[in-house]
């Protein structure tokens, strides 16, 4: 069995452990430069995702006031149209039914009074004399 020795001597072992020694030191060394890229990446990559997720938010609200503001325009031109439409259908309803319009009634209504103030002034005349 003592030919069955390893032909390494002490030496050798101890040159093997020694650069083994070396390359795990430099294997740690660049895990941690690596881990320190990665961790300030991973910051920036953060700071980069929240900008655009600030820029999407601001976005979509800029998106949604300038949707509201159309929708509110649309909204009011329709409504002038519904008005319009409406306004001309009631003075033909009022036109074949020969109703007196809201003018016409105004005008009676001043002359009414305008008799009034004329039959005042003679009661008052013929009062006096």
């Amino acid at each position: 069995m003592a030919d069955a020795r390893a032909g390494l001597s002490f030496k050798d072992v101890r040159a093997s452990v020694k650069r083994m020694q070396t390359e795990g030191e430099k294997l740690v060394a660049r895990l941690q430069r690596d881990a320190r890229t990665l961790s300030t990446r991973s910051r920036r990559d953060l700071g980069s995702l929240l900008a655009d997720a600030r820029r999407l938010q601001t976005d979509l609200r800029k998106r949604a006031e300038k949707a509201f503001k159309e929708l509110e325009t649309r909204r009011t031109r329709i409504l002038a149209t519904v008005e319009e439409q409406v306004s001309r259908a009631v003075e033909t309803v009022v036109d074949r039914i020969n109703v007196a319009s809201k003018d016409d009634v105004a005008q009676l209504h001043k002359r009414v009074a305008d008799l009034e103030h004329r039959l005042d002034t003679l009661l008052k005349e013929r009062g006096a004399a």
